[in-house]
């Protein structure tokens, strides 16, 4: 993807969280959307076919970011480094993640890391965790989102750090 494109995909999906803030994602119109980015409806159809679109595509991009350089396996799963994307994940992502609890949208997105965290499950050697890979899943992920999901609720009082502590001392309760 070329510069512009990517910058004027960027600017979309900017636009609609910006626009979020402010009023039900149902109400927003793709006129709403062009008019808050500064483009035409046609280079917004260039990209996208519907606001939905958008939302997927920037949880999409920020989800590669945290995440998409590693292999998707028990190993991963079960490592500090995954604490740590996570944090930096919903650190980095708070103004997506917010709108998208705020206007209880994280089902509609949320197929993307449980689509890959099944499959890897099921693609596991141990007996169990491949033949239980929602239960896997949800293992793996499940505690990670929902505490950080609390964080991001809270404020983010504590810094990432303190929060990598907080679940790293939870672990070997």
């Amino acid at each position: 993807m070329n510069k512009t494109a990517e910058n004027n995909r960027k600017t979309i999906e900017t636009a609609l969280l910006e626009l979020m803030k402010k009023q039900s994602y149902e109400r927003i119109s793709i006129t709403d959307i062009c008019r808050q980015a500064g483009v035409s409806r046609t280079t917004f159809y260039h990209h996208f076919s519907k606001a939905d679109d958008v939302l997927l595509s920037a949880y999409e991009t920020a989800h590669e970011k945290a995440f998409g350089c590693h292999a998707w396996t028990i190993d991963y799963f079960k490592s500090d480094q995954f604490i740590k994307d996570m944090i930096h994940f919903f650190d980095v992502n708070s103004d997506l993640l917010t709108a998208l609890r705020h206007w209880d949208l994280l089902p509609r997105i949320s197929y993307l890391p449980t689509a890959k965290s099944l499959f890897s499950a099921a693609e596991e050697k141990d007996e169990i965790l491949s033949k239980y890979p929602a239960y896997t899943m949800v293992y793996f992920w499940g505690s990670y989102f929902t505490l950080c999901s609390m964080w991001l609720r809270s404020g983010k009082k504590e810094t990432p750090e303190q929060m990598y502590e907080i679940i790293r001392y939870m672990n070997r309760l």
